[in-house]
């Protein structure tokens, strides 16, 4: 089990991180025509919950085959690797309410007997998918990528600590610290941090934790939820401009 990625600097290209996905396939790549983005030579991270709600579920689980494309696991991929690896520890009416029957249908179980080979890439990722990533970059910065957030540690003391305290590694998968009116919070030992899950009006920064889930869960009305996203897109970013994002100046809804 991989769960810290330790990536070094790309000296050739960029590299950008992008929001959840949410099986938005080609929303993505509109984004990334935008931004011009060369799969010869730039990156793409991800804050993982590449699945669920959106058409193309599998092309997106299947950017994982790309050299370019670097994702942690988000709470969407852990209940997919939960149900592989005991389904009755899912439940799977909820998972399909709350997005999986757009690619997995009547469930799991039908879609996977039909679809041998994307069930030996979930089984590959549940086992390789990491649920942080650090990213070293050309100036000898670093960024730390997880789905939802992380507690107040240093960043050495929670690499040590996440490889076996399961608590905390479905704390980073699930927890919304950041909706808590006057949350900040500084990972010493890391530059900077980047996280999805809670859906943001637009990109803001609490402390130097950046969140970047402007809302592609919400592009099917369906799963509309109380935030208020007047505008919901996906978005990536160059780490450069990940630097530049400004403290934010509102509260999010609870």
């Amino acid at each position: 089990m991989q769960v810290v990625e330790h990536l070094t600097a790309n000296f050739q290209g960029r590299d950008f991180v992008v929001g959840d996905i949410h099986g938005w396939f080609k929303p993505l790549q509109a984004e990334l025509d935008a931004v011009c983005f060369d799969p010869a030579v730039d990156r793409l991270f991800s804050v993982g919950d590449l699945i669920n709600r959106g058409p193309d579920s599998v092309a997106c689980l299947e950017l994982t085959r790309q050299l370019w494309f670097h994702a942690v696991r988000g709470n969407h991929e852990q209940i997919l690797f939960n149900w592989l690896a005991e389904p009755g520890s899912v439940d799977v009416d909820a998972w399909m309410a709350y997005g999986g029957r757009s690619w997995l249908g009547a469930g799991p179980e039908h879609f996977f007997a039909r679809n041998p080979q994307v069930r030996a890439l979930a089984e590959s990722l549940s086992a390789s998918m990491p649920w942080v990533i650090e990213l070293s970059l050309v100036d000898g910065r670093k960024l730390a990528i997880s789905h939802s957030t992380l507690p107040d540690a240093s960043w050495l003391d929670l690499q040590l600590r996440l490889s076996h305290e399961e608590a905390l590694r479905d704390y980073i998968l699930w927890e919304r610290p950041v909706k808590s009116p006057g949350f900040a919070r500084c990972i010493e030992g890391v530059d900077l941090c980047v996280h999805g899950h809670v859906i943001v009006p637009e990109i803001i920064r609490r402390g130097n934790g950046v969140y970047i889930d402007t809302g592609a869960a919400l592009f099917d009305s369906r799963y509309k939820t109380s935030e208020t996203v007047p505008h919901p897109r996906i978005t990536a970013l160059s780490v450069d401009e990940l630097f530049q994002v400004p403290e934010a100046g509102y509260t999010l809804p609870a």
